[in-house]
């Protein structure tokens, strides 16, 4: 989906009246890029093994400190 924002050319700007002759609309870039369905389950992923990792260490560290 793309984002749009009004701009104006340097050319139809009026400095001294602070105005736009002809407005212009420029696509504007995301913070994100697009991802596909492939690339999304791919982190989805690493965040989900991430997790199990954390939980196993934290288990570990509670049983050895039960023992």
């Amino acid at each position: 989906m793309a984002h749009v924002v009004r701009g104006c050319l340097e050319s139809d700007f009026d400095a001294a009246a602070g105005t736009c002759a002809q407005e212009i609309w420029i696509p504007q870039q995301t913070s994100l890029p697009a991802l596909t369905v492939e690339e999304a389950q791919t982190i989805g992923i690493a965040f989900a093994f991430l997790w199990a990792v954390a939980f196993v260490f934290r288990r570990l560290r509670k049983f050895l400190d039960q023992a």
